[in-house]
């Protein structure tokens, strides 16, 4: 080199340039904003040049919402403006929402998969950008950006954009259960048959119960139509799950599926196993309880199996081995579909349980039974039936 200290001297001016620039030549961040606390990701998310200018407006309005464990607060004004603003149709933010998704603030990371949730539609077939959704769930760290990203990736289909290796992948593995969640909850539905098997093998074999769990109310709203009794059937065989949380969502889903009229012929054997159950004292899940309400209510069900919902009923109630939060459920059923079930509340308003004495009283309040002790003291005499008469008569006016 001809000249080094030459050399030396420009590349030090090139440096201090350079941090001058870097320090002081950027606009300033707007306030509350996420590229104010990270000013190295300037030009994405948010602040990504493409972004329409329109939505970005709102969106920061929105992120001055109250933020909390689940996101921003659902009934704030200003993000229903955003979510509801006439820009979002036919999914001509779909981009700009993406962007979003690239922000470093987990709040507006959060906003922009709650916008494409519940918003977009294009990017669903559109294999750039949902390869960006898809990469922006792989590497989430928040649950609750993960539980609304999980959503966004659930809407993807996956035989238009070729990525449903990844997402399969990513329902089985990732770290955050709250995206492996959503995902199974909205995929089945988007995907129908392409998934029913995947996802049926997630809710049979999986380690997380609550992923499991998940799987499995995903065919409520997921199940094919040529699929029904297939899911139905499904459905019965995990009533005798080794996890109660699982076996008592399988009984509610079996009663309370309403396509085709129902599961009919999964109705008999499903009250055999929770009648059984009741009288062994091994019911801990309160949807067993609601599973012999939503089968009673069904426009399907005989005279013989709404009697026997009820007998089970009594049997999960009277077994104080039973939970508590199943006997108090079971205890709500009687009153409402049995005659008798007024002597109930009766017999169990000092029951040992915390749950079902409570449920019996508070039932005994609903229904009348403990009207005269809630009424202050009345001076007429008790005889007078003119006073009697206007009491009865008050709460049907």
């Amino acid at each position: 080199m001809k000249h080094p200290a030459r050399f030396l001297i420009s590349l030090a001016l090139a440096s201090g340039l350079g941090l001058g620039c870097g320090k002081g030549g950027e606009a300033p961040a707007p306030a509350g904003s996420a590229s104010a606390a990270a000013p190295a990701a300037a030009g994405k998310g948010i602040d990504a040049p493409g972004n329409d200018p329109a939505v970005v407006a709102l969106a920061r309005k929105a992120l001055g919402c109250k933020w909390g464990p689940y996101g921003l607060e659902a009934t704030c004004a200003d993000l229903r403006a955003l979510l509801e603003d006439p820009a979002l149709r036919d999914s001509k933010a779909d981009a700009t929402f993406m962007n979003l998704l690239e922000d470093p603030s987990e709040q507006v990371r959060w906003l922009g998969a709650r916008a494409l949730s519940t918003r977009g539609t294009a990017y669903r077939a559109d294999k750039a950008l949902a390869e960006r959704a898809v990469k922006a769930a792989e590497d989430e760290k928040s649950k609750t950006v993960g539980q609304e990203l999980g959503g966004v990736v659930g809407n993807i289909k996956h035989a238009e954009t070729g990525l449903g290796e990844r997402i399969k992948a990513m329902a089985k593995t990732h770290p955050l259960q709250a995206v492996r969640m959503s995902l199974l909850s909205r995929m089945l539905f988007t995907n129908g048959e392409l998934l029913y098997d995947f996802v049926k093998d997630i809710a049979q074999n999986d380690a997380d119960p609550m992923v499991r769990k998940a799987a499995l109310s995903a065919f409520w709203t997921g199940t094919p139509p040529n699929k029904a009794a297939d899911t139905c059937a499904m459905w019965l065989s995990f009533i005798d799950d080794k996890v109660e949380d699982v076996a008592g969502e399988a009984a509610y889903l079996t009663a309370f599926y309403p396509q085709g009229g129902g599961c009919k012929e999964q109705w008999d054997p499903l009250l055999d196993k929770i009648e059984k159950r009741a009288k062994e004292g091994t019911i801990k899940s309160s949807q067993m309880a609601s599973a012999l309400l939503f089968l009673h209510r069904q426009p399907g069900a005989s005279e013989a199996q709404k009697k026997r919902s009820l007998v089970a009923a009594r049997a999960l109630l009277e077994k104080k081995e039973n939970s508590g939060m199943a006997r108090g459920k079971a205890l709500e059923f009687i009153v409402e579909k049995d005659l008798d079930g007024r002597k109930f509340i009766e017999k169990f308003r000092e029951d040992p349980d915390f749950f079902v004495k409570s449920r019996a009283k508070d039932l005994a309040a609903k229904t009348g039974g403990d009207k005269a002790k809630a009424e202050p003291a009345d001076d007429k005499p008790k005889a007078e039936p003119a006073g009697d008469k206007a009491k009865a008569g008050a709460p049907r006016k």
